[in-house]
């Protein structure tokens, strides 16, 4: 995965600029674009790192196309802690989980000919009070215009959202609200363009929330409202190798991508055991739950397996057709005189 980068500078004070009327994306798959542009986020990767109690998630959306604004939610089980990530996270997570390359020999000019193998791979200011809506945080973070709220239902948050300039879908109040049953805090994110012209693309800068929770949860309930193929990748650091106990459609099954203790900055003792899941989510509406992950009964290792097929070149193939040669040679031979001794004593 290469290193995305957004075209916009940092976001205008205010959470209402003059003029600027954000897209809608949750942070969990679901992504609308604003009415003059045809962006739309298909993927997201997610760093989870679980401790003591405290769950962290790092997420940056992938948006292809370009938008001129942008905004998503992110609920969390608890009272988060927000600022920025990595930059180069998910590069660096993207070479420890790489598969392993194997290379298998084959010989001119048998190559291609499926004889020796076809060489195919296997395989983130001030408080205010609105009715129904608790307004906790608001700041500003590089590009991102961040607010924390909470709220009695799903209708207040987005009457809420609608009046701070968020473009709401009407299934968001509904998606909306079992996480608000549930006491979930709402994270709400804008980006703007510093400027006319300036847009949107690649992947968003990294965004980190912190929150105390006894479990490991990834939210996905709002990926429900998308309206497009949505791909998503979690990373889960932990003391050990975890199983996806809960996942958001029952009929998609995760991919194991990865599964080892790692030694790198990228995550922490005693969180050193990564385990990566990736799913692709062609039906976002049959979405119907976060994902949830357990410690697995063991902490084997896994990795992936590339196989690539490399020629050894004409000598070396002109050595083991010569040996071939010799070999057969010698076989004709002994052959002959057996078959010579029981002519002899046949007679």
């Amino acid at each position: 995965m290469k290193l995305w980068r957004v075209i916009a500078g940092v976001l205008a004070v205010g959470f209402v600029a003059a003029g600027v009327t954000p897209a809608w994306a949750c942070a969990c798959g679901g992504y609308l674009p604003d009415r003059e542009s045809q962006a739309r986020a298909y993927g997201e990767n997610a760093l989870v790192e679980h401790s003591g109690g405290t769950e962290r998630i790092t997420l940056s959306m992938a948006v292809r196309g370009a938008s001129k604004k942008a905004a998503w939610i992110m609920p969390v089980p608890a009272a988060a802690k927000v600022d920025l990530g990595d930059e180069y996270l998910f590069s660096r997570l993207e070479q420890l989980i790489r598969p392993k390359r194997v290379v298998k020999k084959t010989y001119w000019p048998f190559r291609d000919l499926g004889i020796m193998g076809s060489g195919r791979g296997d395989s983130a200011g001030a408080p205010t009070a609105d009715a129904g809506v608790n307004v906790k945080q608001q700041m500003l973070l590089g590009p991102f215009a961040v607010t924390r709220l909470g709220g009695s239902s799903g209708t207040a948050v987005t009457d809420w959202l609608r009046t701070n300039g968020y473009v709401v879908p009407d299934t968001l109040a509904a998606n909306l609200t079992p996480y608000l049953t549930e006491k979930w805090e709402i994270v709400a994110v804008k980006l703007a363009p510093r400027s006319d012209g300036e847009s949107l693309s690649g992947a968003t800068p990294p965004l980190r929330l912190t929150f105390a929770s006894d479990r490991i949860v990834y939210p996905m309930r709002l990926s429900k409202g998308a309206t497009t193929t949505q791909t998503v990748t979690v990373y889960v650091a932990a003391e050990h190798r975890v199983d996806a106990t809960k996942v958001p459609d029952a009929a998609v099954r995760p991919e194991l991508l990865f599964a080892g203790r790692v030694d790198s900055d990228v995550v922490e003792q005693p969180a050193d055991f990564l385990t990566a899941y990736t799913a692709t989510y062609r039906e976002p509406g049959r979405i119907t739950d976060d994902f949830t992950f357990e410690r697995a009964a063991n902490d084997d290792a896994y990795q992936r397996i590339t196989y690539v097929t490399e020629n050894d070149g004409l000598w070396s193939t002109i050595a083991v057709l010569f040996g071939g040669l010799l070999l057969l040679g010698g076989g004709a031979a002994v052959l002959a005189r057996v078959l010579a001794k029981r002519a002899a004593a046949s007679r």
